[in-house]
């Protein structure tokens, strides 16, 4: 069984934090110890489905960052297991002024138009010198410390569990992270945001995969919500969103759809009820294959000033669905090494699923190695960031003459273009204690 944690529409602000005017620390100080009791402990991966912050602002992300570290550490979960995508709160909405050039920008998405030739526009504005999602810099910065990019040429992220955690069968978790804030402003309304048939191409149904997705809209919000919900219901096992702050389980064709609520609403909605929800996923073959997943939510009680279970109209306090499987057996020898290019897995004949299976494993493998050095290095204070690229031989002048994430962007490039990904990793575990006892799983 695999335990997640899924959090939404935490909506910090850095207004009056730490003081007594502080409404919501009551919220996050009670889920903290709520978290830890009945199983809500070292969870496998913690979700985080947007609106992390209020708005969009570095100062909010770092309050952000300090609060989710509690969050890792009060329930005992790894470093690597935070996974973000971003909500319309973590856009600076500052930078997207009425009649701006970002705004304009915007609208000229929203104009009726062939889904080609939107797509084709935003491709094009992607690759302009102007910073497409220069509202989005703060989130950027924040989310790339946790191996979740959004940049011009990589606008959703996909990933298995580090550590090769598993369902009982052998079935891997694979996590795609959506990015539905691209176009979001002060005009957001229902349907006139948009994803992009770009950012399902990492999509690959295939046996040995349980698929979750993270993304902050629910697909009504889309332009392309019916493209988006073709691509949920026929390659997505669990589908987790937020915005519209209701927490409510369903399942379409096949696909569980969780909405998370919201873990800080706004006190003038008229149904405010801070919740959190907890899903465990296992796979069961008998009769049949099937994921077995249960949504435990948790809903805050004003008048106790915690959180407890939300009863169902059944008496249960879990929601609870089966989801059929394709039939599928765990290869017999898993591979040893990881591998850059592996072999690609369309048209494959069924006399080559072992090696098509091989191939995929190394590749998830070099992507969840990867996304733990990431993970590790940002946690190295700056001086030691410095130290480790220096000791590991990964770093130029030139790098210097960039800001923020886009100088440790160049930076990790290097090192998986020069081979350098195992001196890297050297440099990083010399600094940290937790790495330092893990091999090293670039040398091969």
């Amino acid at each position: 069984m695999l335990t997640f944690l899924h959090l939404s529409d935490l909506h910090i602000t850095a207004t009056d934090a730490g003081t007594q005017f502080d409404r919501d620390t009551k919220i996050r100080d009670a889920l903290l110890a709520d978290l830890g009791k009945d199983g809500r402990t070292a969870f496998d991966a913690i979700l985080v489905t947007g609106d992390i912050t209020f708005h969009g602002r570095a100062e909010e992300f770092a309050r952000a960052k300090v609060w989710l570290e509690n969050v890792r550490t009060t329930t005992g979960s790894s470093p690597e297991a935070l996974f973000v995508v971003p909500g319309n709160h973590d856009v600076n909405q500052a930078m997207v002024p009425k009649n701006s050039s970002l705004w304009e920008l915007h609208q000229s998405l929203r104009k009726p138009m062939s889904p080609e030739d939107r797509l084709a526009s935003l491709e094009k504005k992607l690759h302009d010198p102007f910073d497409f999602l220069s509202a989005l810099i703060d989130y950027r910065d924040f989310a790339a410390e946790f191996g979740c990019p959004t940049t011009p040429m990589e606008l959703a992220w996909v990933q298995v569990l580090d550590d090769g955690q598993q369902l009982e069968d052998g079935t891997s978790v694979r996590f795609h992270g959506l990015n539905s804030a691209l176009i979001s402003d002060q005009e957001d309304v229902k349907a006139n945001l948009f994803l992009g048939e770009a950012q399902f191409h990492h999509f690959d149904a295939q046996p040995s995969y349980v698929s979750v997705v993270l993304c902050h809209h629910p697909h009504t919000w889309l332009m392309d919500g019916n493209k988006a919900n073709d691509f949920f219901r026929a390659q997505a096992h669990v589908v987790l969103s937020g915005h519209e702050h209701d927490h409510r389980c369903y399942c379409e064709d096949g696909s569980l759809r969780v909405f998370a609520g919201a873990l800080h609403p706004s006190r003038q909605e008229t149904r405010w009820e801070p919740c959190y929800h907890v899903l465990r996923l296992s796979v069961t073959t008998i009769p049949r294959r099937e994921l077995l997943v249960s949504v435990e939510t948790r809903v805050w009680r004003d008048n106790d000033r915690c959180f407890g279970p939300l009863g169902l109209r059944n008496g249960a306090i879990h929601h609870e669905e089966r989801i059929g499987l394709p039939p599928w057996t765990r290869p017999a020898a898993l591979p040893a090494t990881i591998s850059h290019s592996p072999t690609s897995i369309c048209g494959l004949s069924s006399s080559s699923h072992g090696r098509a299976m091989t191939a995929i494993l190394n590749k998830d493998a070099f992507a969840a190695a990867r996304r733990k050095l990431i993970v590790h290095f940002f946690r190295l204070g700056t001086l030691s960031r410095y130290q480790a690229v220096l000791d590991a031989g990964v770093w130029d002048e030139s790098d210097d003459a960039l800001a923020g994430q886009a100088r440790w962007a160049r930076v990790f490039k290097r090192a998986e273009k020069t081979d350098k990904l195992a001196a890297l990793w050297t440099a990083v575990a010399a600094k940290d204690e937790t790495l330092a006892e893990q091999a090293n799983p670039f040398i091969v």
